[in-house]
């Protein structure tokens, strides 16, 4: 290799770095957690006319908003807990749904929840029917959306027919494998460019003996 070209290859591999940076950055964008992907960061839960929450029991990612909305019948404010307690047990913040916020259809309130977790809820008016669920937020959500089998509690769920569950993941997006490509392209350039280099620079010259 000519002497001039032998020097010009350091200049090239901050290029070669450059793309390899560039590769992982788009594998970290694009590459998040599957199950972080497969819960949604909004979940509407409706209380219908049959006192009952539909879906009873849904999935939210960490940081997620549940909206709670009278859909039918009228008065189902929402309280944290599995019921037992009448007042609730104050895991997550309810107090936008109360009985004066929630009696008459339309009627909705917003619960955000910051932390990983299984979050139980119930209509305080309601309870003794069975209306509760369950709002799962975290690394276990995405699994599929339950809802009660009449007249029974919330342990009793059925899982819904495929055609009103949550679509299975589409899977890596295209960006992801392009940023693998990407990276694996600037790091064979910066290997073969320090191999060249190491080779053909008069600097490394093994001495004669």
């Amino acid at each position: 290799m000519p002497l001039a070209a032998a020097r010009s290859l350091p200049r090239l591999l901050p290029l070669a770095l450059a793309v390899a940076l560039l590769g992982a950055g788009l594998v970290l964008t694009a590459g998040g957690p599957a199950a972080a992907q497969g819960a949604p960061n909004k979940v509407t839960v409706d209380g219908t006319a049959e006192n009952k929450w539909e879906p009873a029991n849904a999935s939210v990612r960490p940081g997620g908003t549940v909206t709670f909305r009278v859909a039918g019948g009228a008065t189902h404010p929402v309280l944290s807990g599995d019921g037992s307690n009448p007042a609730g047990d104050d895991r997550f913040d309810d107090s936008d749904c109360t009985l004066a916020k929630m009696t008459k259809v339309g009627d909705s309130c917003q619960v955000k929840f910051p932390k990983a977790g299984s979050f139980p809820y119930f209509c305080q008016v309601h309870v003794s029917l069975g209306m509760k669920g369950v709002i799962q937020v975290g690394a276990s959500a995405g699994g599929a959306t339950t809802t009660t089998a009449a007249g029974g509690e919330t342990g009793a769920g059925v899982v819904e027919p495929p055609s009103a569950a949550s679509p299975p993941s589409a899977g890596r997006p295209a960006i992801y494998w392009a940023g693998w490509g990407l990276f694996a392209l600037g790091a064979l350039l910066a290997l073969v460019l320090i191999a060249l280099y190491v080779r053909f620079s008069p600097g490394f010259g093994r001495p004669k003996s």
